[in-house]
């Protein structure tokens, strides 16, 4: 940026006015949603403090429009106005942001999909960063579980996270029939119960959420608790047939 210039000279690139949405807003008008008062419009850029500075970028690279933005760290270094107002104008970004941080309340508050480097790999999650850690530690858990009671490769394919790429886990010709047709129904149930999982609370994190699905609030909580309710009883059923198929060998 231009020290010698004001904020709204810097602001401005030869237009007065700023797209936003459907609307068409004056540049002064803009500029107050990033915080700026009267005074400081008309102040210096060398005179502004490094949150103002950060505001001005912001509402620089904002003002050009786009429907992907990707941002390395954005919250380093911003105080808190500015990183309140970095929020709410991401959230209401209508395109797509792809963000790199390390701060978890931050991804808590914009993010509706993670991708997690990490062991080697990327996992995708739907929804936002807690939940993320919420199934990455039922994961574990299950992970734990199946060490004790089943093969050492379920327990592999398990613990990493990929249970749709996983080897079958045992053959069962040891079962009954009905008990070797219900075992090899059983990961595919758990499959798509995750991801319905998933893709509801996907939609509770969404920024639009109460615009797009606020009357179906009640019906998709029901769905997601039958859901999670569900669940656990199907690896717990899942463990239980695994367990007959080692004991009979």
């Amino acid at each position: 940026m231009n020290d010698e210039r004001t904020v709204l000279d810097e602001a401005a690139d030869g237009t007065e006015w700023v797209q936003w949405g459907h609307a068409k807003i004056s540049l002064r008008s803009y500029l107050k949603r990033f915080l700026f008062a009267d005074e400081r419009i008309t102040t210096q850029v060398k005179y502004l403090s490094g949150g103002e500075r950060s505001r001005l970028l912001l509402a620089r690279i904002l003002k050009c429009g786009g429907n992907f933005l990707i941002l390395d760290e954005p919250t380093n270094d911003l105080d808190l106005p500015t990183l309140r107002v970095l929020e709410e104008a991401l959230m209401a970004f209508p395109g797509v942001v792809c963000v790199v941080s390390h701060d978890r309340y931050f991804l808590n508050r914009v993010c509706t999909e993670i991708l997690a480097f990490e062991d080697g790999a990327i996992r995708h999650s739907a929804g936002d960063y807690d939940y993320y850690l919420e199934k990455k530690q039922r994961e574990a858990e299950q992970a734990a579980r199946w060490t004790t009671n089943a093969t050492p490769i379920s327990a592999a394919a398990i613990s990493s996270g990929r249970a749709e790429a996983a080897p079958k886990l045992a053959k069962p010709g040891k079962l009954s029939f009905k008990q070797a047709r219900e075992l090899e129904s059983i990961e595919p149930q758990i499959l798509a119960l995750e991801k319905e999982i998933a893709r509801i609370e996907s939609l509770f994190v969404s920024p639009d959420f109460h615009r797009t699905h606020a009357t179906q609030t009640n019906e998709l909580l029901a769905r997601l608790a039958a859901a999670k309710e569900k669940l656990p009883r199907l690896y717990a059923r899942w463990e239980e047939l695994e367990a007959l198929i080692i004991l009979r060998r």
